[in-house]
């Protein structure tokens, strides 16, 4: 599959220390790629420069082609991005509909018509049922998983080109994270490409065709589920296991 998202030797600081130091990856259209790590590798750093909400130092983020590094986080959704962030970070004091609607705001004003995005609102009732029995309810009294389904929701009425999504699983009960990782496969079968942040990497190997490991800033690892699994330090790692 091509390139959707191709981030080439990218640097990204917190003042005087780099937590990218010298990222390069790709995530292939219409795929899910799923980036491993140990807590402060940089991956939500990652995540973040290429939502636009930090300024990478330098390097490259390329959507189709076209550069998106240092852009504003309202350019990157309309430019195709949708950021899923760790932590859900629904807006509590909002309903589940408006905060849906707040998903759609780039749309909103322009060439969009109200038609399309409530055909948008129906479509995301229909992938997640719960939101739509609590559509007046306010976010902030959801449980986890169904905040977590909101997230993923309101991200998906920008119709981005890519969803990224930061430890969707985490915090979450196991019945829940199975569920979420279903969405995450339906979205696959839809055509959506996912690039994903995640620590179980047992469910990760269930629906990602691509992963990389990131450590200490830096990309140690690039390979298929195969390699993955048959990656000693690895599987001892993430998959608790060695052969």
């Amino acid at each position: 599959m091509p390139a959707l998202l191709e981030v080439a030797d990218l640097v990204t600081a917190y003042g005087k220390i780099e937590a990218l130091k010298g990222v390069t990856l790709e995530v292939a259209e219409g795929g899910i790629t799923c980036l491993l790590g140990p807590n402060g590798a940089g991956k939500t750093t990652l995540m973040y420069s290429i939502a636009g909400i930090l300024k990478p130092r330098r390097g490259s983020i390329r959507l189709r082609g076209e550069e998106l590094g240092g852009c504003a986080p309202h350019e990157a959704v309309s430019r195709g991005i949708a950021l899923v962030p760790e932590n859900r970070l629904v807006f509590p004091s909002m309903s589940v509909i408006d905060n849906l609607e707040a998903g759609a705001y780039r749309r909103q004003g322009g060439r969009t018509g109200r038609g399309e995005i409530d055909a948008d609102l129906q479509r995301m009732f229909g992938r997640f049922p719960r939101l739509k029995e609590r559509s007046a309810q306010l976010a902030g009294t959801l449980s986890g998983g169904e905040q977590q389904m909101l997230a993923v929701a309101r991200a998906l009425m920008s119709r981005p080109k890519l969803l990224l999504m930061d430890e969707p699983s985490l915090g979450l009960a196991p019945l829940v994270v199975e569920e979420i990782f279903r969405i995450v496969s339906e979205l696959h079968r839809d055509g959506t490409t996912v690039f994903l942040v995640e620590q179980n990497a047992h469910m990760a190997l269930k629906v990602a065709q691509h992963f990389y490991l990131m450590e200490q800033g830096r990309v140690s690892f690039s390979g298929d589920p195969g390699s993955l699994a048959e990656d000693e330090v690895i599987r001892r790692a993430y998959l608790g296991s060695a052969k």
